[in-house]
């Protein structure tokens, strides 16, 4: 049913067209990015597209991702604690102490683990998780945001209605795979070395397993050559893209020649 909704609100847009015969132009930030379609230049928001690419390939592909395994597998409670510690959780003394949040963490998504690990290649298993889904080959999302993501999964997943559940689920996974504007802000030490250990991916997984280093040198690359042609391959359009800023057009170019000529 969610499938069969998003492709029916891509069918009231005209925007699939630009997706499917543009040419990338470059890359203005890691937020924003040029694309050519016809005569017209676009600015495209590249983390609210990448965003939405991966929510509808989750729903998509529901069953039947690959495996993205962690070379170390991550104690769950050392991420709900490092999660707890951010001021993004929006922890407070009222919510109970941090470690007794954590415990529950734990063994909350040990009680979803085989739905996660079936529906979704997410594998936590006694406490750790071993594996995260492959969505995009080539593409691997900013581990630093992992603690976060975890903590979200145990509150903000609606567990206990299968439609909510899948759909807020392939959200916040959405979210954390998404091409991020910026490094997190708060990332400890802590945070960066899970980073660096939860990237080096199996190589038969993943050939080009990147170093959290090596990641920020080559979010344009990985801007070009995988977000992008992925848009125009498999992204469904909906028409909230032209309402929410999502993909602007900047430019006609007969319009600028024609400034030109008056110059």
């Amino acid at each position: 049913m969610l499938r069969l909704f998003i492709e029916v609100l891509c069918l009231v847009t005209g925007l699939q067209e630009v997706f499917q015969k543009h040419s990338f132009v470059g890359c203005v930030s890691r937020k924003h990015s040029l694309i050519q379609h016809d005569t017209k230049l676009y600015l495209l928001n590249s983390f609210l597209l990448s965003k939405e690419l991966f929510y509808q390939i989750l729903l998509f592909d529901f069953g039947n991702l690959g495996v993205m395994k962690l070379s170390t597998e991550v104690p769950i409670y050392r991420l709900a604690m490092l999660a707890l510690d951010c001021s993004e959780s929006g922890w407070s003394e009222t919510d109970g102490p941090k470690e007794e949040l954590a415990k529950y963490i734990v063994d909350f998504l040990e009680t979803q683990s085989e739905m996660l690990l079936d529906y979704f290649s997410l594998h936590i298993k006694n406490g750790k998780l071993y594996s995260l889904p492959l969505i995009l080959d080539n593409y691997v999302p900013a581990m630093e945001g992992l603690p976060m993501y975890i903590l979200r999964l145990a509150t903000e997943v609606e567990w206990d209605s299968e439609k909510e559940c899948f759909k807020s689920f392939c959200r916040e996974t959405a979210d954390f795979y998404a091409m991020k504007p910026d490094s997190l802000p708060d990332e400890s030490e802590e945070q960066l070395q899970i980073a660096a250990d939860s990237m080096e991916i199996n190589s038969s997984q993943l050939s080009d397993a990147e170093t959290v280093a090596t990641r920020r040198q080559s979010w344009k690359w990985t801007t070009e050559h995988v977000l992008y042609p992925a848009f125009r391959s498999t992204l469904l359009s909906p028409k909230r893209f032209a309402d929410n800023m999502s993909i602007l057009q900047i430019a006609n170019l007969p319009d600028l020649y024609k400034v030109f000529e008056r110059c």
